[in-house]
């Protein structure tokens, strides 16, 4: 089985994002386009990790009909992540305890008098890089404990001005904006989805050692190099193999390849059927 690139084309790369520099470029990886996508030998792989989930895919030149279609797949799936696994928010990464925190809560602190006493209780909050929000309770002002709560009810109200998700990559905000479903766009989105080609099942891939032109389909031929047998293998059918051959002698070199091919389709067929059943 192969699939026509122009046929099957979907849409390419540059429909979906900033269409990356030529191969090879020094800035190919780092538009948009590319964001969380690799080229590994013959195949694009997307590599994204939220909340200590890694998502690991592969898209195979050989599988989606060429480099261009498997990028555009690549890229399909990379936005589905993004778009269904976002960051978290910056104001609850604010929230985690440090480790050198000794007040217990996040963003809060104290300081000593000469004495070795609690002098002071401060919220401090940084919202943006270029904005710090900081403000201070005394002791002797306010008492111990009346200090300590007004500080870390001022903090709960910088961490409201702290908006955004937290920034994974430079180019991530970029994807999930372009990525983003407008209004009444479901039914958009999800046709787009569909033009892009399934990925052909790796027993229909043709291989570059492979003489017969199906996949599947092999010759064995004697140490002089004439054919013997055509054979006919399909693996996964009720957990077992299966293998049909035909003899040259018997039935000549063109009909064994023949009746091979046909047992090839019969095997595949077969295979199919017990997936259906077993889901």
């Amino acid at each position: 089985m192969t699939i026509d690139p122009a046929a099957n084309a979907g849409p390419e790369p540059a429909n979906t994002h900033e269409a990356p520099p030529a191969w090879g470029g020094h800035d190919f990886y780092n538009v948009p386009a590319m964001y969380g996508i690799f080229r590994v030998a013959n195949s694009w792989r997307v590599d994204l990790s939220r909340a200590r989930t890694r998502f690991l895919r592969s898209f195979a030149f050989s599988r989606y009909g060429g480099e261009a279609i498997a990028l555009a797949c690549a890229q399909a799936y990379r936005d589905e992540i993004v778009r269904n696994h976002l960051p978290p928010e910056r104001s609850a990464l604010a929230q985690k305890l440090r480790i050198t925190n000794k007040s217990g809560v996040s963003g809060v602190t104290f300081r000593f008098n000469a004495k070795g006493e609690i002098k002071s209780w401060h919220a401090i909050t940084r919202v943006s890089a270029d904005r710090l929000l900081t403000k201070s309770f005394t002791v002797g002002r306010y008492g111990a404990a009346q200090a300590e709560c007004l500080a870390i009810a001022e903090r709960e109200k910088q961490l409201q001005a702290m908006k955004g998700l937290r920034n994974v990559h430079p180019a991530e905000a970029r994807v999930r904006e372009t990525t983003r479903k407008a209004p009444g766009a479901k039914a958009t989105a999800s046709k787009s989805r569909r033009t892009l080609p399934e990925p052909i099942p790796v027993v229909e891939i043709l291989r570059k050692s492979n003489s017969s032109g199906t996949p599947g389909v092999s010759c064995v031929k004697d140490a002089d190099g004439s054919p013997r047998y055509w054979l006919a293998k399909t693996g996964g059918i009720d957990g077992t193999s299966i293998a049909e051959s035909f003899s040259v002698t018997t039935h000549g070199n063109e009909k064994a390849r023949l009746l091979a091919i046909n047992a090839r389709r019969a095997q595949l067929k077969k295979k199919h059927s017990c997936s259906s059943q077993a889901a």
